[in-house]
């Protein structure tokens, strides 16, 4: 049989004449089910089947973990809104476990602009994404040297432009003195020359034009007051892949007979934010502090050679000498946190960084090393670390079953009351495997709804059943919220899978306690309408045996209003829920009645369908309505015209109306039981009359007061 809802297919022929020389996965699906109408060469190689001839099936029944993963959820928005899909960097059960895909999926529409398919393409992102994270990483190393290097360090572009100063740059020399060494504009007057007197161009200059590196090169800048300032200057290019020069580095420092000078030279830099500037010989051994004395207390006789370490933490001491005397030993730079002693004896966290300077023949000559307050990012850490330690405990602790994914979905904690009821543990869950518990009936919902979430960083909440290690199906409430960082970026998502077991079976007893006794409230008004119409059957056979005018009149009133309840019982039974008439049913009903009466009459009803009225106040209404149509129809309705009987809904309130153009319509004329009926019942259910020419009105709330 044709697929519900299949239209006109998409021009697979134009589709393929682009699509079969791509190098990247394309697929064209249509329909609810996704049938596969296309796949190109590189996607059948990509999923490792022979999907040449796709023949219309299912997606889900070709790519059974697909559908099983909520892979093909997107899909459905795309093809009921016409809205383009884009996911970055997917893990899909397709091409290798650790292969990543940007999927793009937007609309096929015909023509006329009805959606016919949806296009798919999926672009393997797994090698730029691993140079994206080697570009990361480069980017940080270099912002970790520009931040903490101990020497002048300028990045230039092809034309000499100053793009990146080092920290440490700006503290030695200044943004203007750098910019003279660049060669760019000296904003505070500096001018640069070498140090032998002669004339030569800039460092940067030679290895940006002439592709030169410069190493160790004396340089003497004066300002325009007279001030100098001696200094060391190493540049070099940097080429691209071509091998051309895409930009240089400039380093500078103090020359070494200038002295350590490191009050002098890290001044700015102590007073930006460092707890302590240091150096130490080749050895080890400090030989001078910058700051350390003011932090910790020590005396500079105290805090020189290895006597800085009694400023350390007891439990971090011996890890720090061992780490500082591999480090020397091994001549690479030197990277630690340990605590150290502060103004009054409080302990705080300190990173500290020391890299070797070595001569021209590669000896190290001393180390320069920067400690940097951390005790704020320590103790947020370690807020992280207690506050998760607070969700296990809590998770562990808690009934239900308690779960943890990653940005993407992927779980990456489940408490023991998971495993104790499942009898599944992560790696059984990741890659989709959660799906298994849950009943088949119940996991393309589930799998949508969550995709849809993720989509939308919404809040999750479905129902469904989960099997138990002895597979048993029992319904439970998932429940998961996105966890995001400041940024507003999801970092994970916890759930919770609540046992609702009982509540579905109490549901489902209700439902059928309510089926069963609303069945024998309708068997029970049915019962109710019989005896009313056996009634009025009966008065109607002792009217037409009184020969008493007065009485036989009585006896027909009487017949109609025990007509007029019974036929309101029957506009009860076609009510869909029994506790409302369809007052449109009921206006039937009681035309019908009086129609029995006055054969000759034309009766006509008006109401809309989708108005009613309470079972309560809908059976006195419809005595009042009988009175008044049998009163029209006596007064000569069945000569005069038409009586219309009919009801509508105005500004909150029902207007039921008797309306008829013959000798007039109206409950007045000499006070009879018929007026007191109508009267008595139109207080009991709060209902207002007014009477016009030919017709009478009454006006009652819908909603009862």
């Amino acid at each position: 049989m044709p697929e519900e809802g299949r239209g006109a297919a998409p021009d697979i022929d134009a589709i393929r004449s682009f699509a079969e020389l791509a190098l990247h996965p394309i697929a064209v699906v249509a329909g609810p089910t996704h049938r596969l109408l296309y796949v190109n060469p590189a996607f059948a190689a990509a999923c490792g089947q022979d999907c040449d001839e796709p023949d219309c099936r299912p997606a889900a029944e070709l790519f059974p973990a697909f559908a099983e993963g909520g892979h093909l959820a997107p899909l459905d928005l795309v093809r009921t809104t016409g809205r383009p899909f884009r996911a970055e960097a997917r893990r899909l059960p397709f091409g290798g476990p650790d292969r990543l895909w940007d999927v793009d999926a937007v609309a096929i529409r015909a023509r006329d602009g009805i959606i016919t398919g949806v296009l798919v393409q999926l672009h393997d992102v797994t090698a730029l994404r691993g140079r994206l994270r080697q570009a990361e990483a480069a980017t940080a190393m270099l912002e970790a040297v520009l931040e903490h290097a101990p020497i002048g360090l300028a990045i230039a572009g092809p034309e000499g432009g100053l793009q990146r100063l080092s920290r440490h740059g700006l503290a030695l020399a200044g943004r203007g003195l750098a910019e003279c060494l660049t060669g760019g504009p000296a904003a505070d007057g500096w001018a640069a020359t070498h140090g032998d007197g002669q004339p030569e161009a800039l460092p940067l200059a030679r290895a940006l034009t002439q592709g030169e590196a410069v190493v160790r090169e004396p340089w003497l800048l004066r300002a325009w007051d007279g001030t100098e300032r001696s200094l060391e200057c190493s540049a070099a290019p940097v080429r691209d892949r071509a091998g051309h020069i895409a930009g240089g580095i400039l380093a500078w420092t103090d020359p070494p007979e200038a002295g350590i000078g490191l009050d002098a030279r890290y001044r700015a830099l102590v007073e930006a934010g460092a707890l302590a500037v240091w150096t130490a010989a080749a050895d080890g051994a400090v030989v001078s502090f910058g700051g350390w004395g003011q932090f910790t207390g020590q005396t500079p006789a105290q805090s020189v050679g290895w006597g800085w370490l009694e400023a350390v933490h007891p439990e971090d001491r011996s890890r720090v000498r061992a780490d500082w005397a591999a480090s020397i030993a091994a001549g690479k730079i030197y990277e630690a946190e340990y605590r150290l002693r502060g103004p009054g004896s409080a302990w705080r966290w300190t990173a500290v960084r020391a890299a070797p300077l070595r001569d021209m023949r590669g000896r190290i000559v001393e180390w320069l090393g920067v400690n940097t307050d951390i005790d704020a990012r320590k103790r947020t850490e370690r807020a992280l670390r207690d506050s998760e330690a607070r969700f296990r405990i809590l998770a562990e602790a808690m009934p239900h079953l308690v779960w943890q994914t990653d940005a993407n979905g992927e779980p990456d904690y489940v408490n023991s009351r998971w495993r104790e009821l499942t009898g599944l543990d992560l790696p059984e869950l990741r890659g989709g495997g959660w799906l298994d518990v849950v009943h088949p009936e119940d996991r393309q919902p589930l799998a949508a709804a969550w995709a849809a979430a993720q989509g939308a960083n919404q809040d999750y909440d479905v129902d469904a059943r989960l099997r138990d290690r002895e597979g048993r199906y029992r319904w439970h409430r998932v429940k998961a919220a996105p966890v995001c960082n400041a940024a507003g970026i999801v970092r994970h998502w916890v759930g919770t899978c609540t046992d609702t077991e009982e509540r579905h079976v109490a549901e489902d007893r209700l439902r059928e306690a309510l089926a069963a006794r609303e069945q024998l409230a309708r068997e029970a008004d049915h019962r109710i309408k019989n005896s009313l119409q056996l009634v009025a059957a009966l008065l109607r056979l002792q009217a037409g045996r009184v020969e008493e005018p007065a009485a036989r009149e009585a006896l027909e009133a009487a017949t109609a209003r025990v007509q007029a309840v019974a036929e309101a019982h029957r506009a009860l039974q076609q009510s869909p829920d029994f506790r409302n008439i369809r007052l449109s049913d009921m206006l039937r009903e009681l035309a019908a009645g009086a129609a029995v009466h006055h054969p000759a009459a034309d009766i006509r009803t008006a109401a809309p369908e989708a108005l009613t009225l309470d079972a309560e106040r809908a059976i006195p209404l419809a005595l009042i309505l009988s009175e008044l149509v049998t009163q029209a129809l006596r007064q000569g309705g069945s000569r005069g015209g038409p009586v219309r009987l009919s009801a509508r809904l105005d500004e909150g309130a029902i207007l039921a109306e008797v309306e008829c153009h013959g000798d007039g319509a109206g409950y007045g004329g000499k006070a009879g039981l018929g007026q007191t009926v109508v009267k008595a019942l139109a207080r009991q259910i709060a209902a207002t009359v007014t009477e016009g020419e030919g017709r009478v009105t009454l006006r009652l709330l819908q909603e009862p007061g």
